[in-house]
């Protein structure tokens, strides 16, 4: 599905994710790299989790079969309808509505992150873009990004941050972490000060740009390259490195298992030449079969 289809419905669904990050940082254990915010990807969509504040537990989840935002807090269960039409603006607020009224008035920042309309949850009236059929793709394909990371990343025995949505770039990313403290060169970035401050290798997927039609993969080390690199003939076809982002990519238009495989192979090859070029130590052990009987994902 190339981003041009859906340009409109996406930044809504963007917007829908930062609402609820906004209140998974305000309300969760906080974690390195920020893993603490991601959003959990689910069968109907994507979700909070728990969620802690003032002995309560809570959760909210954007659904996107039933198209319906669902909140629990303990055990009362409220739904939120997604519909064309409705603002971000009333979502915000009906979500709050419902919050307050179970006992949980917990504030958060309304100003959207890493987006480039900043306009106030509570102001905006001019996201309101909502298709049943657009967003069933979507899940797909956030599903379909999810396997292939979790296929590659699940296994392996070291630090890792398993597939989860990262909603201020709303990208899929799943990170392997070494054991080197590498602080942010600038303090004052308060993102990236808190993501980058540790040697890793993170792989995502985003749903294009301006500068990807679609789809996309792509692998980044921190520290950020400082040369160019060149896919050999181990990569899948499609596979290249981006100078300008200073990152491995491959785009895809096939969602099916034999990409996932692609994928797969992508993100091994592109962690190789990366963790080979940062130096790292003691890897080996990486990858070494688990001693359990494989399950049917094998």
């Amino acid at each position: 599905m190339l981003l041009k289809e859906w340009e409109n419905e996406k930044e809504t669904l963007h917007l829908l994710s930062q609402i609820l990050g906004k209140y998974k940082l305000e309300c969760s254990y906080q974690e390195p790299q920020w893993e603490h915010v991601i959003l959990d990807i689910t069968v109907e969509g994507f979700t909070t989790g728990m969620l802690h504040y003032k002995d309560k537990d809570s959760y909210i989840t954007v659904n996107l079969i039933d198209h319906v935002i669902e909140i629990r807090v303990d055990r009362n269960k409220e739904s939120i309808e997604l519909k064309n039409g409705l603002s971000i603006q009333y979502y915000y607020s009906e979500i709050k509505k419902v919050l307050e009224k179970h006992g949980l008035d917990m504030q958060i920042n309304t100003t959207p992150q890493e987006f480039p309309d900043t306009t106030p949850f509570e102001k905006d009236s001019h996201h309101h873009h909502y298709d049943s059929e657009i967003s069933a793709k979507v899940l797909d394909l956030m599903k379909f990004a999810y396997h292939a990371e979790a296929q590659f990343i699940s296994s392996l025995r070291t630090r890792r941050v398993k597939p989860g949505l990262f909603w201020g770039t709303f990208d899929i990313s799943s990170i392997i972490v070494y054991n080197s403290h590498q602080p942010f060169e600038d303090d004052s970035k308060i993102i990236e000060r808190a993501a980058f401050d540790e040697e890793m290798i993170e792989f995502g997927f985003w749903f294009g740009d301006d500068n990807f039609k679609g789809p996309t993969f792509f692998v980044l080390p921190y520290p950020f390259a400082d040369k160019k690199f060149e896919c050999n003939d181990k990569f899948p076809e499609g596979s290249y490195f981006d100078e300008n982002l200073d990152e491995f990519i491959i785009e895809v238009s096939n969602y099916n298992n034999d990409t996932i495989q692609d994928v797969v192979k992508f993100f091994y090859e592109s962690y190789s030449i990366f963790k080979d070029d940062l130096e790292w130590k003691n890897c080996e052990h990486f990858h070494l079969p688990l001693k359990m009987k494989e399950n049917n994902l094998k």
